[in-house]
Order: structure tokens, then C-alpha cells, then sequence
């Protein structure tokens, strides 16, 4: 009866065990809103700004459907939070609606004492409740909750490498990453030279934007080292993009990279 008692014991702390790293092994970070405030930019168009400190160019002001925000001093984490995706609620009653809108940080604001984010007028729009938009364009300052979510890019399921404006063929290479999906940041990324067979790390600039100069010639191959900030602890994993930038490469252009983050 004994045996048969500490073998039950030691099945049931074997099992609670495998629990707890199951659990910490699949739960998000925080299920909870954070309560914050926002404020919001006026631009004609109501979306992003192609000069955001990002690098997202021309893209990332109408990232989105254009429910873009800047974030504040305090997440910038110099850019890591670039390309993040956050669920914003207001709860005016009667005036905000219950979804709220999902952005995507493309852009850093200041004046992190009193606001998390800055939206586009589009995004603070999606907020509100039909024919109540009027009530929210006055407020300089809006109290609202919001939580990380994953990224979610209709029409651009794969990672787009682009090759900034600012790079020059064969001198000087300088890249972002596009329709970054699923709940990642970017820790690093590292660059292939065929002629010594290593990885070298490229330089990260504010923002998104990683530089190397004197690029390999031919195909280029990346690794990105991503951490999975919808796991407890921020799982680290690494991703190969191989051959993911042509030889005859062009600044300005974005590549496919055949791959789906999610």
C-alpha cells in the first residue's frame, strides 16, 4: 500500500511538473490591459507619416489600413518596439466602441509622462461609435487600456526584407523588415560572407533599420534573432532567410521572403 501511495505521489508531481511547463511554455505574456493615455497627430490624409523613425517609409503611413501610432519614450526600447501590433481601448460610454483598434508602432513620440501612444487620426477614429468620432477630435488627452497582440497582415502573410532608399549597390547595404507577423521583436540580425563562411552581425540604427557596409557580393542570406514576446520569458529563436536579397539588388525595393511569421 505504501508503494502504491508514493507511486501515485510521484505520478501526480511528475504531472503537475509537466503543467507548469506547458503553461509556461504557452501563455502570453499579459492577458491583462495596461491603462494608459494617447493622444493623437493630425494629418490630412488621417494616416501615418513616411518620415517615421521607423524606416518604414512610404509604407508604414498606410501600414495597416493607417492605424499607426508613435510610441512613447518608455516602449521605444530603441525601436525593438517598431512593427509591434497593440489592441487600444477607450471606455467612453457612448462614445467609444467596445472592439477598439488594433495599431502598429511605426513611428517614436516623446512626452512619455503623459501619453503612451500617439495615433493617427484613422486609429482614434476606429475607436469610436458611428456618428461619435466629433466627440473624440476634441481631446488632446484620451485615458484608454491596451495589451500586446500578434500581427495580423492580410494580402502580406510573408516577411518583406526591404532595402532602404539610403543604400548604395555594392558600398553600403541598409535594410527593414515588413509585415513582421505574430508577436516578435527583433533582437539582431546577421548578415552571410560566403568569402570567410560567417555570420556577421549588422549594425542596428534607431528604429528598424539595420546597416552593413561593404555587402557580400552576390545573394544575400539573413538570420534574424526574434524573441516571441507571446511566450512567458520571451522565447529566443532564430530564423534563416536565405538568398533572400537578389545579386542585382535595388534600394527601395522589398523582398519576399517565402517566410510567415505567426
Amino acid at each position: 500500500m505504501k508503494g502504491f501511495l508514493g507511486l501515485t505521489l510521484a505520478i501526480v508531481c511528475v504531472s503537475v511538473v509537466l503543467s507548469a511547463q506547458l503553461t509556461h511554455a504557452t501563455a502570453p505574456p499579459s492577458s491583462s490591459y495596461v491603462k494608459g493615455r494617447v493622444a493623437y497627430y493630425r494629418m490630412t490624409s488621417g494616416l501615418g507619416t513616411p518620415t517615421g523613425a521607423c524606416g518604414y517609409g512610404e509604407t508604414g503611413a498606410a501600414y495597416n489600413y493607417g492605424n499607426v501610432a508613435d510610441a512613447s519614450s518608455k516602449l521605444w526600447e530603441n525601436g525593438t518596439v517598431c512593427g509591434a501590433c497593440y489592441q487600444v481601448k477607450c471606455g467612453i460610454k457612448g462614445v467609444c466602441n467596445s472592439e477598439g483598434v488594433n495599431i502598429v508602432v511605426t513611428d517614436r513620440g516623446f512626452g512619455d509622462k503623459e501619453r503612451d501612444f500617439i495615433l493617427s487620426s484613422h486609429a482614434l477614429q476606429s475607436m469610436a461609435l458611428p456618428n461619435k468620432v466629433s466627440k473624440l477630435l476634441p481631446k488632446s488627452l484620451l485615458d484608454v487600456k491596451y495589451k500586446r497582440v500578434p500581427c495580423r497582415y492580410p494580402g502580406h502573410d510573408n516577411l518583406m526584407v526591404k532595402v532602404t532608399e539610403e543604400s548604395v549597390f555594392g558600398e553600403h547595404l541598409s535594410i527593414v523588415l515588413l509585415y513582421q507577423g505574430g508577436q516578435y521583436d527583433v533582437l539582431g540580425i546577421q548578415i552571410y560572407r560566403e568569402s570567410v563562411k560567417q555570420w556577421k552581425d549588422m549594425k542596428h540604427e534607431d528604429g528598424a533599420i539595420y546597416d552593413f557596409p561593404n555587402p557580400p557580393k552576390g545573394s544575400i542570406s539573413l538570420k534574424l534573432k526574434l524573441k516571441d514576446a507571446g511566450l512567458l520569458g520571451g522565447v529566443v529563436k532564430f530564423v534563416k532567410l536565405d538568398n533572400v536579397i537578389p545579386r542585382h539588388w535595388k534600394a527601395g525595393v522589398a523582398y519576399d521572403s517565402k517566410v510567415q511569421l505567426a
